[in-house]
Parts: structure tokens; sequence; C-alpha cells
């Protein structure tokens, strides 16, 4: 999977720079040539501080290209409603949609939209392996979350040494954080003997629920050697580090790892309570989706010669996955990823 992932990232940047050449502003040469498309951001999570990288984005790329974008579905968790949003989007008729597949509760409306010959990709989460397994959308951008969950237990390793007593924390049953869960397990077992995984924690994606989970894991196994907490969803590292705060538990006792970027995770980082964290690079993914469906809307993405006619013969030109790799945030770097310096992008052409 890694393999293909690395084909289709390649793939997809030799298209870009065939299709658009290089260089170039906003609103500039590569501006859409129908600047009356609309594209939808159909997802849950929409005012998750986790997305706010997405929402710059998105804003960078309806300047960019000149297109209007609009943000549609729950501002919290909820699938079911996100599906409703995509048949919502269907009615209107947009250049294209973009989502998130955390569980089955989208496919059918993704499987209308193609039926429609409305382009959909899916970013940050998907199940399954192919575009069948994702409602048959054009493709998927984003982290190969079991590689992340690796990538997580070897940034651990370098912060905290060759062996220990490892908790997992997490919000189980969802796609993505169970597929780094793997990952974790699987690069523990197979290259850190010495470590020890000895408990794992459901934080429920609730903070108040996941500040308790973290006081009890560090309360129950305080007097473990060289303990270790790796917290796989983006609300864990936060809670970690306040669940240490209010056990009086000095920062650094502790290794912890965590996912995401929230900015409250980026102030323990500088507190010295998360020693890294690892990042998807959301907002690459949000622009790449609505590049590539727009040079599918302008013909060269769909009509790529590998058959006489793709549609009939079923056929879909791009690939499956394109995957890309997490990046670590630590106490080196953490000063250029915090809102107060990310650039403030601003247009009417994006709803958020």
């Amino acid at each position: 999977m890694k393999k293909i992932g690395i084909l289709g990232l390649s793939l997809a940047v030799a298209i870009i720079i065939l299709v658009f050449g290089c260089g170039g502003t906003a609103k500039g040469i590569y501006a859409s040539l129908n600047p009356d498309r609309t594209y939808y951001l159909c997802s849950s999570y929409q005012d998750h501080s986790y997305f706010a990288d997405s929402h710059i984005a998105l804003r960078y790329a309806a300047e960019y290209f000149n297109v209007k974008i609009v943000a549609s579905g729950p501002d919290a968790w909820d699938t079911a409603a996100q599906a409703i949003a995509i048949e919502q989007a269907i009615s209107r008729q947009p250049a294209g949609i973009i989502t998130r597949v955390w569980d089955d509760s989208p496919l059918d409306a993704i499987r209308k939209a193609r039926i429609a010959g409305i382009p959909v990709v899916v970013t940050e989460s998907r199940i399954g392996k192919t575009s069948e397994d994702i409602g048959g959308a054009l493709t998927y951008i984003g982290l190969d979350n079991y590689i992340c969950g690796r990538d997580t237990a070897r940034e651990l390793v370098k912060h905290a040494g060759r062996s220990g007593n490892l908790v997992l924390m997490g919000n189980w049953g969802v796609s993505n954080t169970d597929a780094r869960r793997k990952g974790v397990e699987d690069y523990m077992k197979e290259n850190e003997p010495d470590w020890q995984i000895i408990g794992w924690s459901d934080d429920k994606d609730d903070n108040a629920a996941a500040i308790e989970a973290g006081k009890s894991v560090i309360n129950f196994y305080s007097n473990r050697a060289n303990l270790a907490i790796i917290g796989l969803e983006s609300s864990s590292g936060t809670c970690i580090a306040m669940a240490m705060e209010e056990l009086a538990i000095p920062a650094g006792k502790i290794t912890v790892v965590v996912y995401g970027r929230e900015p409250s995770t980026l102030d323990y980082i500088e507190k010295g309570y998360i020693a890294a964290t690892l990042c998807n690079k959301t907002a690459a993914a949000e622009y790449l989706a609505i590049l590539l469906m727009e040079d599918w809307n302008n013909g060269g993405l769909k009509n790529i010669p590998l058959s006489s006619d793709n549609a009939t013969a079923g056929i879909n030109p791009v690939p499956d996955n394109m995957f890309n790799s997490a990046f670590a945030i630590t106490a080196g770097n953490v000063q250029y990823f915090k809102a107060a310096v990310m650039p403030d992008v601003k247009t009417s052409l994006y709803n958020r």
C-alpha cells in the first residue's frame, strides 16, 4: 500500500507540473476556466480546531483558482448528518465534493454523487483500500494511518529510548485512530522488544473523559519504569498534559507523543509536557483535492488515454490512494506552527 501511495502521489505531482506549470499567484494564470464553479466540503467536525489549517487551505485554494467553496455539514461528530450534507450538495450540482470517511455512513451519498457525474475526493480518513471501498470516489488524499502509527512509535523511541512501558490512548472504533494504533503495536513488536505496551485507554473523543482517562492511566502506572503515553487522536495530547498538570506531574517526567496540531497541543509542547506530535499535511490534501477536481472538470485527468473511452470502459485514471507522510512538531520547530504566525488568508469565495 505504501508503494502504491508513493506512486500515486508522484503521478499527481507530475500531472500538476504538466497541467499548471510552476509558480503562479492567487487568481493568476491558473485561475479556473470557469469561475462560476462551486465545490463543497461536506464533513463532520467543521468547527473542530484540528481542521483550522484545512479551512486556511481552502480559503487559499478558492483565491488561487478563483472558485467558490462551501463548507457544509455538522460542526461536531455526526457522520449521518455528514451524509445528508453530501446529498444536499448533490442537489445543487456542484463542480465537486470533498468529504471524509471515518465509517460507512457517507458511502451511499458518495455513490449518488458519482452517478450524478460529480467528482468526489476523500481526505483525512478512509475505510478499506480501494476507490470502491470509499463509494467510488476519485481518490483518497491523506495519511496512510497505519504508517503514521509506525512513525509515531519511531518518534517515541527517539525521545524515550529503547526500553520502557507504554500506554496507548485514543478514540477506539474510528478507522483512522484504529489504524494508527495497529501501526504503533506492530512497530513496537517488530523493532523494540524491550518496550512493553501495558495499557490501552479509550478517551472517547471527549475532553472531560480523556482528562479522567489520563489521570487514571498515570495513577495506575506511575510506578512503572520509563512510563510513556502515546495519544492517537487530535485531542489526546492536550488532555494527557492537563491530567499531568492536575496531578502535579512535572513536565517531561512522562514521555508523551501524540497526534494532531491543536493550538493547546502546541502550547504544551512549548511547556515541555509533550515531546512531539505527529501531524497530517491536512492543508496540502485539501488544496490537492481542489486542484485535481479542477483538472478533472477541465477534461485533463478524466481523458488521460488509458483507453478509447475511460468512462464507458469503467476505468478511473486517478490512483485509488495518494498517501502523504506525517511530520513531527517538537520543541525545536513548534514556533512555526502557532496560530499567530500562520498566514491570514481572507476571501469572500469560501464561507468559513
